[in-house]
């Protein structure tokens, strides 16, 4: 399995390919796929990062190979039993603004992944659910505000953060449940 780059190496791979989308919204994108599908073909998820996706440019190649990884430990991440699930996000010694700029696009990017994996706007879901994904698109319109206090704003957005992890997590498991076998009877 291929490494899971950090939201830096990430970024700056997809600013220098010219790459349709941000690191945090790419990753968002990722995961409301296969929330919405259970499965991410590889091609068609490189084309929607990359407008055009051409293979023989060297830049989009290396942003790719950072590609395969998160896809490969996003799915990983999102089966895990002991739901080890982390946003791709700015580190937390990064600004606040910019952390949550991030963290507004990678919910930008999760409610067009399920629109892309073919979650409908009229699916009925269970109450929770929809009321997570309704929450993502408001935090997808978030933004800073510079009147409260650091630790206030602080704990507020590590709540987000939270919220949207786990939110993510319930979805996915609403939506793709996994097969549990249950104990066997001989």
């Amino acid at each position: 399995m291929t490494e899971r780059p950090n939201y830096t190496s990430l970024q700056q791979a997809l600013e220098k390919s010219d790459a349709e989308m941000q690191a945090a919204e790419c990753h968002g994108a990722l995961c409301g796929l296969y929330c919405a599908g259970g499965r991410v073909e590889l091609g068609p998820w490189l084309e929607q990062v990359f407008d055009p996706f051409d293979v023989s440019d060297q830049l989009i190649k290396e942003a790719s190979q950072l590609l395969v990884g998160l896809m490969q430990s996003t799915q990983a991440q999102l089966n895990d039993p002991e739901a080890g699930f982390d946003l791709l996000l700015p580190a937390d010694q990064e600004d606040l603004a910019a952390r949550t700029e991030a963290l507004a696009q990678w919910c930008q990017g999760f409610a067009y992944g399920l629109a892309a994996g073919g979650l409908k706007q009229e699916t009925e879901l269970p109450a929770d659910t929809a009321e997570i994904i309704r929450d993502m698109v408001e935090i997808a319109r978030a933004g800073h505000d510079a009147e409260m206090s650091e630790e206030a704003d602080e704990d507020a957005y590590m709540q987000l953060y939270e919220y949207v992890r786990m939110g993510v997590l319930l979805i996915n498991e609403e939506l793709q449940p996994l097969v549990n076998p249950g104990p066997q009877t001989h």
